[in-house]
């Protein structure tokens, strides 16, 4: 697989000044110095170029295992800390077409540093950049530790939107179930039971991860209370997909019981369109008899009067009776 050059963005700013750079190459990169006055969010972008990651890492002390777990997808969300910094990585969550979609990031946090790699910038992160922007910006009062809280926060803010449109999707069922139950429902179903699975079990160890982030030195702790805040927000955003996981799962009974009650409507009309034309049935069958003494009974007009209206009368009194039954 061909490898890119990974692209390098470095916001410094502080108090009264920002800085943002572009890095098409991260050479380039490489021969500007950081101001370790002054707070500095680094992010690279592609993560396909391990060399090139692991140059960039390793003057800022980077273990080479922490570039390793950067460059795993297969890792679930986890915070570890070491002596000169603080690593963590997690989930990324969008959902669209019906489908979910994870995209991993890793951070790690230094005393005035803040790395970032992922493939793609997530749009959410574009709403931090923006306050930054702003002169009068608390980011930009705060420490880089406070950054790193407020760009998680964003991605866990990210799982509400995801969770917003599945609860539509899981709405959407629900109506068609019950207004046009189909076999494709039951697709539908497991899909919907196997994507919350999925979001489940990325999002259930973000508790660890922020218990981890909040016993670090790293942190300061006058920032706990938005690392709390953040916590919480996981814990609903579990609830939420338990409650979505229990709406899911009674779909089963909800698409087995509207099927029955379908099936049932439909036998019904078939015995009441039954019902109307047995008497029929055995009228025409009886004088359709080819027995010697009925051509006798045959010749009769008025019975051949009153066979007619036996055969028009009865339908229609079938067809009131039923209609006052409300069948």
């Amino acid at each position: 697989m061909k490898e890119f050059n990974p692209k390098v963005t470095s916001v410094n700013y502080s108090p009264l000044n920002i800085e943002i750079k572009d890095f098409e190459d991260y050479e380039l990169f490489e021969k500007t110095s950081i101001n370790e006055n002054i707070n500095s969010w680094i992010h690279i972008d592609p993560i396909d170029n391990k060399d090139a990651i692991t140059r960039i890492t390793s003057e800022y002390g980077v273990h080479s295992l922490i570039v390793e777990d950067v460059f795993s997808m297969s890792h679930r969300p986890k915070a570890e800390e070491f002596e000169l910094y603080l690593f963590t990585l997690l989930k990324h969550v969008e959902y669209k077409n019906q489908e979910l979609y994870f995209s991993q990031i890793s951070f790690i946090l230094g005393q005035k540093q803040l790395f970032s790699f992922g493939n793609g910038l997530p749009t959410r992160f574009e709403t931090i950049k923006n306050r930054l922007n702003k002169k009068d910006s608390k980011i930009r009062k705060e420490g880089i530790d406070y950054l790193l809280l407020m760009l998680i926060d964003c991605i866990v803010d990210n799982y509400f939107i995801a969770l917003e449109a599945i609860d539509e999707d899981i709405q959407n069922l629900e109506f068609e179930i019950l207004s046009n139950p189909m076999k494709k429902n039951i697709q539908d179903i497991y899909r919907l039971k196997r994507i919350l699975i999925d979001l489940k079990k990325n999002i259930w160890p973000m508790r660890e991860l922020m218990n981890v982030l909040l016993k670090s030195d790293m942190i300061d702790y006058k920032y706990h209370i938005y690392g709390k805040d953040i916590y919480d927000h996981i814990i609903k955003s579990i609830d939420i997909i338990e409650g979505y996981g229990d709406s899911v799962s009674s779909l089963l009974d909800v698409y087995s019981s509207t099927l029955n009650t379908h099936m049932n409507e439909t036998m019904k009309r078939l015995s009441i369109i039954s019902t109307i034309f047995i008497p029929l049935s055995f009228i025409t069958g009886y004088f359709g008899m080819n027995f010697k003494h009925q051509n006798t009974v045959l010749e009769s007009q008025d019975i051949y009067y009153l066979s007619n209206g036996l055969m028009f009368l009865i339908p229609v009194v079938l067809f009131i009776f039923f209609k006052m039954k409300k069948w």
